[in-house]
């Protein structure tokens, strides 16, 4: 259900999961605008009291002042934070979800910060968000999904191709495919990229798990013990090292941590 549709914000409201979802339709022109946007969703968070928001900002490409940047930690979050209506996680996570696309500078950016109080979680895409508040996984256990596999090595062919049968539960079969193609890009990806990774010192290697599992510098600071700025300087070492881009970049790297 709609209950805002401003010039740059959508803000939609699930009663069934009391989820309120915000999404950035369009570039606000300049911060006083993304204020005035911001103030209506207060208004409505504290009206509707959500046990869950998320978020969507892989559209928004405007990147606020610093002091904006406090305004919204200060204004608009810390009095949703302390009105206690978004609900912690056993994880220690709050119900709060970033969508961020492909931007790592939003990651820097987070709202993690001693004025907010809040500890939200950032994903690639709306639906891996949405699983985790719905506390679904992504993907089934694959030594529960697939225990019944077998496969047995058949031998070379006469164009010295590699030949194997599988056997598999007919439901599982289509997700079978699906795991042995992602298992054979990961390894192809691995292979490709192992030194690149070595390069990476154990505390970088450490901070990269962190983020590819959505922490923002904050929550990893916390985490190993260490400054905010210790672990963006880390990041920006493993961005150059790594030659990362984009968010999606950072994910490719899960596969050196299953």
């Amino acid at each position: 259900m709609k209950v805002y549709n401003g010039s740059h914000l959508l803000i939609k409201y699930e009663k069934e999961n009391s989820r309120l979802i915000s999404t950035w339709k369009s570039n606000p022109p300049n911060d006083e605008v993304y204020k005035a946007e911001l103030l209506e969703y207060l208004k409505i968070s504290l009206k509707i009291k959500p046990c869950q928001m998320i978020w969507i900002l892989d559209k928004k490409t405007l990147k606020p002042s610093f002091s904006t940047k406090k305004w919204v930690d200060e204004v608009i979050l810390n009095p949703i934070f302390k009105s206690g209506f978004v609900r912690r996680r056993a994880d220690g996570y709050d119900q709060f979800a970033f969508v961020i696309g492909q931007d790592i500078s939003v990651l820097t950016q987070g709202i993690e910060s001693p004025y907010t109080g809040f500890n939200p979680k950032y994903f690639a895409n709306e639906r891996d968000a949405y699983n985790w508040l719905s506390k679904e996984s992504k993907v089934k256990d694959n030594k529960i999904a697939h225990q019944n596999l077998d496969i047995t090595f058949k031998g070379v062919d006469d164009d010295g191709k590699i030949v194997f049968e599988l056997k598999e539960d007919p439901s599982e079969f289509s997700n079978t495919i699906t795991l042995l193609k992602n298992l054979i890009k990961e390894n192809h990806f691995m292979k490709n990229n192992i030194i690149k990774f070595s390069c990476l010192t154990k505390r970088e290697q450490e901070t990269l798990k962190f983020i590819i599992y959505g922490n923002g510098n904050t929550q990893i600071a916390e985490k190993m013990g260490v400054s905010p700025n210790t672990i963006r300087t880390h990041r920006n070492r493993i961005c150059q090292k790594l030659e990362i881009n984009n968010f999606s970049n950072f994910l490719q790297y899960k596969c050196f941590f299953n």
